[in-house]
């Protein structure tokens, strides 16, 4: 326990050192988004060190360069300690009065964070071994590369597609670096983990709107996150979906920063390229969010203020962060990976008969509706299908809370607010095309896929519903904040009356 424990800490010890390096920020939600982005992108980084040491080197000093980086990280804070830290990120300011009730939303977060983990940790009991893809392809690439030893890449060459082999290796890797810290397999790594990125995710959610709206804007965020039962369980089922969502969110919170801040924004853009790249390592499907997400981002840009100078310098300090990332990804997928299953078998006949089924059209698009509304409440049954429920659906409550709250948009944030609602749309319409043209049943296909595809968007989709939508403190102000608008406003009539006499 003493050594998976260590090696938790020193991914998070990385990646924490990293944040706090490129994103010097004292401010309310601080300290929680720094160890919400340190945990999830430590363990990312570290993976993708572990990539390199066991292709250039081999599994006999597979830990040897993730040493080098924990020294490293200890002689930046050394410094840092010595010297200070580097000039502060600023941002712009929004509304700060505190919601009247806001102890009471706080008090019911906390009730609902205790319940969610007992939830999780009810999950971990009944299916210590995780969810059908957990052990069949997460877990199970990661015991393939541990016992192999020095024979660990036969494995991507082995024939057994059913496995998935082309599946990129970010989460199995994390798995097989704690394996290689203990000296031993252990259930206790894909549990700590999944669980790690569970709690980093809703941390992530939470500080990033504190930081960027209000206390009780985050507090609410998180409410509607652990109010979605799907979310808890996937966590606790050790599937990829989770760390692909929070790097997504990752990647997204950091460009809102990044645009609201004055002072060093660069590193913030490579932190963010970083988190980008690492969508990309975790699940095939990240490769294409990842190139959306950077060219809307480069278009957007151009279009505003900053011009194509502007967007070209941007993409620039992105690549930065990306380019490591992605040439493990490169790496992996020329030398290692086997096509995807998506691929194999088909022709351009094949393809043309699906994209010319009407049927096919209709039956995605219902799925779409459907899932659309029930995804957040749990897995629906393939043997009785989708199950409607209204009532509690994610989506309908955050539609109810924007209409009811009203919408406030920060200047600053529009291009990223559009960007993310591109990207949604672009996604889910590429996820359209890959169901159309699917060489399963697609009855089974989008049973089994597609609900976890939109709950990689769905904490992306909760952040930016917060951003927009009016705060607690907006809709009902105290009455310091009324005296101070009331002060403000006879202010100006007086001087507008001075200036007329």
């Amino acid at each position: 326990m003493i050594l998976l424990i260590a090696s938790l800490v020193s991914a998070v010890f990385i990646g924490v050192t990293l944040v706090h390096v490129f994103f010097p920020l004292r401010k309310r939600g601080a300290v929680l988004l720094k160890i919400s982005l340190g945990t999830g992108l430590g363990l990312g980084i570290t993976s993708c060190v572990l990539f390199f040491s066991l292709f250039i080197f081999g599994p006999r000093f597979a830990l040897a360069p993730e040493i080098v980086l924990v020294i490293m990280a200890l002689g930046a804070w050394m410094f840092m300690i010595k010297r200070g830290v580097p000039a502060e990120v600023n941002l712009s300011p929004v509304g700060r009065e505190k919601f009247k009730y806001w102890q009471i939303l706080a008090a019911i977060f906390g009730v609902s964070l205790l319940s969610s983990l007992v939830s999780f940790a009810v999950s971990v009991a009944q299916e210590p071994h995780g969810k059908w893809d957990a052990w069949l392809i997460w877990n199970m690439h990661a015991r393939f590369i541990y016992r192999a030893g020095e024979h660990w890449q036969d494995y991507f060459h082995s024939g057994l597609s059913w496995t998935h082999p082309d599946y990129p290796l970010m989460l199995p890797l994390s798995i097989v670096r704690s394996w290689n810290y203990m000296g031993v397999e252990s259930l206790s790594v894909p549990i700590a983990l999944a669980f790690l990125f569970t709690c980093a995710l809703i941390g992530l959610v939470v500080s990033s709107l504190v930081m960027l709206r209000s206390e009780s804007q985050g507090y609410l965020g998180g409410l509607v996150l652990l109010g979605s039962p799907f979310f808890i369980l996937m966590g606790a089922s050790q599937l990829a979906d989770i760390p692909l969502a929070f790097f997504l969110l990752a990647a997204v919170v950091l460009f809102f920063v990044h645009d609201r801040s004055s002072g060093r924004r660069h590193p913030i853009l490579i932190m963010a390229g970083v988190a980008a790249g690492l969508v990309a390592w975790t699940k095939n499907e990240g490769l294409m969010i990842l190139f959306v997400l950077i060219l809307v981002r480069f278009f957007l840009v151009a279009a505003g203020e900053d011009g194509w100078k502007g967007a070209v310098k941007q993409v620039l300090w992105l690549m930065a962060g990306l380019v490591p990332v992605l040439l493990v990804v490169a790496v992996f997928k020329m030398h290692l990976a086997p096509s995807t299953d998506l691929f194999i078998d088909q022709n351009i006949q094949k393809i043309w008969a699906r994209l010319t089924d009407l049927q096919r059209y209709k039956a995605i698009l219902y799925a779409y509706i459907q899932t659309g509304l029930t995804f957040t409440q749990g897995i629906p049954d393939i043997r009785t299908g989708f199950r409607l429920n209204l009532g509690t659906a994610g989506i309908v409550l955050l539609a109810v809370y924007l209409f009811l709250s009203g919408i406030s948009v920060e200047r600053k944030d529009r291009g990223n607010i559009l960007c993310v609602l591109i990207l949604t749309l672009i996604t889910l319409g590429s996820y359209f095309v890959v169901y159309l043209i699917t060489p399963h049943d697609l009855g089974w296909h989008l049973a089994t896929s597609l609900n976890r595809l939109l709950l990689q968007l769905w904490p992306t989709i909760i952040f930016i519903a917060f951003i927009v939508a009016r705060t607690p403190e907006m809709v009902s102000p105290s009455e310091e904040h009324r005296r101070r608008e009331t002060g403000a406003v006879l202010d100006k009539a007086g001087k507008r009356k001075r200036k007329g006499e």
